[in-house]
């Protein structure tokens, strides 16, 4: 993982504005405008308690803190809050998941997938990437129904007109149908219009009951069968017309959420890559593998992505030169949704 030169946090879960503490300074991050300074004497970040302690120079105590209500800051008197100011202000749950080994983990990882929104629109990373992923909404979904927030995704969802989000070198990635319905089965039925078009589409690009065409650069398509397989049931959909023929890649590997079509044998190396660590932890969830502890350090950001191909990293100067530097995107909604589903679903 890449090294920020300045430790920071970001402020700002759901569809609340975003904010940057880093350096004694408190960034609106989509105006730039500084919303607070202070001469920094000491400082603590509790990343898993969403909060900024700050000891000024002049012996006054500062809070930044963000809960299940909004964003505040407030000066503090003998632990007491004063002079509260609230930033934003809205309802998300925050589950502390004192019932999971890993609960510290856990609430940074819950935190980077909160704060993976611009406005109402779930993204990979707010600074690199200006448009949602099919792909990494789906993932978010999973997540976010695992805590109780899914609804923050119903506006991007029933915002929907396209089938394919077109990202990739605006490439219709046929795994993108399953996404979007998997997605949509939170808010909608199958009478839904949408829904009816993927369908179609789905069976038009369909060869002997799987889904043909290029995802991520590559041939996966029983990972986007898999997908497609999902949602439509999700969707109460008869999905019969589906055939997984059984030739598995890697991708298919990745695909834990339903584990009945995939065979058990590994015949893929799964080593960890520095660059796209959710691919990983996703074949180690489906394998019902342990995690070396070593990669469950609490610290912030837990969750990255190095060199994507169609990320602006220039755009991330502000948070992290050496993020810019080295192409960086941290935190990482896909990563910290793996990671996050991979340990809740370790306690069964």
């Amino acid at each position: 993982m890449i090294t920020p030169e300045k430790q920071f946090y970001i402020f700002g879960m759901g569809h609340r504005t975003k904010h940057l503490y880093k350096d004694g300074k408190l960034i609106e991050i989509q105006s730039g405008r500084v919303a607070f300074s202070w001469s920094v004497n000491k400082e603590k970040l509790l990343f898993d308690r969403y909060m900024v302690v700050i000891w000024t120079t002049d012996n006054k105590i500062f809070l930044i803190e963000e809960n299940e209500n909004g964003l505040y800051v407030s000066e503090t008197t003998s632990g007491e809050r004063e002079n509260i100011i609230c930033l934003a202000e809205s309802k998300i749950r925050l589950p502390d998941f004192e019932d999971c080994k890993y609960p510290a983990q856990l609430r940074i990882l819950h935190q980077e997938i909160l704060t993976s929104f611009i406005g109402t629109s779930p993204v990979p990373n707010i600074y690199v990437y200006d448009k949602p992923w099919y792909r990494d909404g789906a993932m978010m979904a999973l997540a976010l129904d695992a805590t109780g927030n899914v609804e923050l995704l119903r506006p991007w969802a029933l915002s929907i007109t396209e089938l394919y989000d077109k990202n990739n070198k605006g490439n219709c990635e046929p795994d993108n149908l399953g996404q979007l319905a998997f997605v949509l089965s939170f808010f909608v039925d199958k009478e839904y219009p949408l829904v009816k078009e993927i369908v179609s589409e789905a069976k038009r690009i369909m060869e002997n009951g799987m889904l043909t065409g290029i995802t991520d650069y590559n041939h996966h398509e029983e990972y986007s069968t898999l997908w497609l397989k999902l949602g439509l049931n999700r969707l109460g959909i008869d999905t019969s017309f589906i055939k997984i023929a059984g030739n598995f890649d890697n991708y298919s590997r990745m695909f834990w959420m339903d584990r009945s079509e995939v065979e058990r044998e590994t015949k893929y190396e799964n080593s960890y890559d520095e660059w796209y660590p959710y691919l990983w932890w996703a074949i180690k969830h489906f394998e019902n593998e342990p995690i070396d502890e070593k990669y469950l350090e609490v610290k912030y950001p837990m969750s990255w992505k190095i060199c994507a191909s169609e990320a602006t990293y220039e755009k991330i100067a502000p948070l992290s030169e050496e993020y810019a530097k080295h192409k960086c995107g941290a935190p990482h909604s896909w990563h910290a949704s793996e990671m996050l589903m991979y340990l809740i679903e370790m306690k069964k």
